[in-house]
């Protein structure tokens, strides 16, 4: 837990009265005690004793994503792919603290996270069957047609090039509807479930699963299953570009800690391997 409070992190601070007014709008009472805390985006989550499952996010008004905001009832469209079961939301401004508040009541996953943490520093233990349903969940949600946009050709050029130059043209040929943000802690196992529907919509054919990839960096095994799994889409240009991309954040996250982390050197190899690939 970090030493200076934060709302980035709400165990960090005094929230009782939110959680209160949590409970009165979704009429659920919230099992405190087994809440799971993100650490840095300012969201938490917790079982009802209605056995669903409620989560709490909040935003400064300013800062206000309209797309970001209603991601998950808008995921109520999608087919296919096995996710919560959103059942119903609320919001409220919170005038003392500046931010407006929301909570969504939702389906609860059978299974737990693979990762409390986006990536993983470990080799999990995943069955065969677990692939293939990732696999076809993921083809149900690219061939999903929505307006949305998830990652623009604008920012994965700024980002590629900040970190490697103009040295490959980032142009993006083939774009489809994608989840977002593929990390380990938003898929559970041994029963598959896509979680966290706040940023779905357009990106990079293979996108998604070069997110996957990415995560995986620190168990060179997994991310090679990743690629093999998921060859047909990161071994296009439109896949190669996202993995760039994805290797220049970590690089850059780098640069301004001056702290590597165990992706630091994976990612930069991978980076120059891409580089000659695209060239």
């Amino acid at each position: 837990m970090p030493s200076t409070p934060t709302m980035d992190d709400l165990r960090t601070v005094p929230h009782d009265d939110v959680l209160a007014d949590a409970e009165t709008r979704t009429g659920r009472v919230l099992d405190r005690d087994r809440g799971h805390y993100s650490r840095f985006n300012g969201t938490a989550g917790f079982p009802t004793g209605a056995g669903t499952w409620v989560r709490l996010a909040w935003c400064r008004p300013e800062q206000l994503s309209t797309a970001a905001w209603t991601g998950i009832e808008a995921s109520v469209a999608i087919k296919g792919v096995p996710r919560p079961e959103w059942y119903a939301g609320s919001q409220w401004h919170d005038a003392g603290r500046g931010v407006v508040w929301r909570v969504d009541e939702m389906s609860r996953a059978s299974s737990a996270a693979v990762s409390p943490i986006g990536s993983v520093d470990k080799e999990p233990d995943l069955p065969s069957d677990w692939w293939v349903a990732l696999r076809h969940a993921l083809a149900a949600l690219a061939g999903h047609t929505t307006e949305r946009v998830c990652l623009r050709q604008e920012h994965l050029t700024t980002r590629i090039r900040e970190i490697y130059g103009d040295e490959v043209d980032t142009t993006v040929p083939d774009w489809a509807c994608a989840h977002g943000d593929l990390g380990w802690a938003n898929v559970t196992a041994p029963e598959f479930t896509l979680l966290d529907w706040e940023s779905w919509g357009r990106a990079p054919v293979g996108y998604d699963a070069a997110c996957l990839w990415s995560a995986s960096l620190a168990v060179p095994t997994l991310a090679d299953r990743v690629l093999s799994e998921f060859a047909d889409l990161l071994g296009t240009r439109a896949g190669r570009l996202s993995r760039l991309m994805l290797c220049a954040n970590i690089e850059r996250a780098h640069r301004r800690s001056g702290r590597a982390t165990a992706m630091t050197v994976p990612a930069a190899a991978a980076a120059a391997e891409l580089l000659s690939l695209l060239g």
